[in-house]
């Protein structure tokens, strides 16, 4: 409770100061209600070795965006509420549930806040709340298959100050919250804060050395930890190009009894692109792509175990004829536990998908995807083999940005 006090203490204070910017200056508007609806079919839903079950989901998502800016100031909301029901499309086995009753409402509710409140001091937050029983919410790293329902709720307030022309000073905190209601898996807290000094090299490019320091608290203290990061971190972009890559050491020191501290450098390096490199309103680049490769430890470990993991992502995009989206995705991450009790097991996981978007009219969007993941890990018991394929429907109405 005292958490969430001040969470939302924090949140309330950045959105009194950003309306207090936007209420002095000529402002925008946009509300943008919206709905989709997803039906997929996943042939092995459960990501069973051995036994395949093929299951059906269809998701129904209302929702509404909405904005508001002005020359110092801005904020931007999107809440969506999703209606999720499961259907088997194999018998099932004696002894195990149905499908259907997984069958729950979520929601993914996002915030972001920025304001300056003085000349040289620049402050915001971002925040998300979901409610979902997919992993991949967890950790952009995550390598876990459960269909757990839980809520995570994630905070990040922020303050700049620019010291000079060209160098700038940074402190930020990053709350994360998970809560596993209808499960006996223990819930968990992570505080994090992080200090950042900036040199802006020139307008195209700005490097940061950054310092952070990180509470893992779960609901039984065997599993708690400190981790600690140094590192340094660069940006550049020019005209269709951008450059986003840091390099650091990541340290952690847990708890539990006899179980060694852990340490790796981490590091990361992106690059984007579009064409063409800036967008008017409700126009699409007519080409697009991102290669990212990244390592880093999990952030959250699900029975305690956590891992090094290493991936390539690579996603290419093209529009034909104003029209037609085609979008390939894939990635390939290989996870190799740090646990004294589970050291030998590595994982090799692959994912391939192509998604052909078809743009009716400026309101409503159809989409078909289709793709594979498979993962050989060196405990034969992990692998899976899934493969699936989407059909999306995409309503959203602009009542009238300004």
């Amino acid at each position: 409770m005292i958490r969430d006090a001040r969470l939302v203490l924090i949140a309330v204070f950045l959105i009194v100061s950003a309306w207090t910017g936007l209420a002095f200056a000529e402002e925008r508007f946009l509300i943008k209600p919206m709905i989709e609806t997803d039906y997929r079919i996943d042939s092995n839903f459960y990501y069973d070795d051995t036994d395949e079950h093929s299951v059906s989901t269809l998701t129904v998502s209302p929702g509404l965006e909405f904005g508001f800016e002005t020359a110092k100031s801005r904020v931007k909301a999107l809440g969506k509420f999703n209606f999720n029901y499961y259907d088997d499309l194999d018998d099932v086995p004696a002894g195990t549930e149905d499908a259907d009753e997984n069958d729950y409402a979520g929601y993914d509710l996002t915030l972001s806040a920025k304001t300056m409140l003085f000349t040289r001091i620049t402050t915001g937050l971002e925040g998300r709340m979901i409610k979902t029983r997919n992993p991949e919410e967890r950790d952009e790293l995550d390598n876990y298959i459960d269909t757990e329902k839980y809520k995570i709720n994630r905070f990040r307030p922020w303050l700049k100050y620019q010291i000079s022309p060209r160098i700038s000073a940074g402190i930020e905190v990053k709350t994360t919250g998970i809560d596993y209601s209808d499960s006996s898996e223990f819930d968990s807290f992570l505080l994090e804060g992080t200090g950042r000094l900036y040199y802006e090299i020139n307008k195209f490019t700005t490097v940061d050395l950054e310092y952070s320091q990180g509470d893992m608290d779960y609901d039984t203290d065997d599993f708690n930890y400190v981790s600690r990061k140094y590192g340094m971190n660069i940006v550049s972009g020019y005209k269709y190009f951008k450059l986003d890559g840091g390099i650091g050491y990541h340290e952690r020191d847990f708890d539990l009894a006899g179980e060694d501290a852990m340490d790796t450098p981490y590091w990361h390096i992106s690059i984007t692109g579009q064409n063409p490199p800036t967008l008017d309103k409700d126009e699409k680049p007519r080409s697009y792509m991102t290669l990212k490769f990244n390592q880093d430890f999990n952030d959250t470990g699900r029975n305690n175990a956590y891992y090094q993991a290493n991936r390539v992502t690579l996603i290419l995009g093209h529009l034909f004829m104003e029209k037609i989206d085609a979008r390939f995705k894939g990635y390939y991450q290989k996870s190799e536990y740090e646990n004294y009790w589970i050291a030998d097991r590595e994982d090799d996981t692959l994912f391939l998908s192509v998604m052909l978007s078809y743009y009716l009219n400026r309101r409503f969007t159809l989409a078909m995807e289709s793709g594979l993941e498979s993962r050989d890990s060196s405990y034969d018991y992990y692998d899976y083999d899934n493969s699936f394929v989407l059909f999306k429907l995409t309503f959203n109405y602009d009542l009238g940005s300004g």
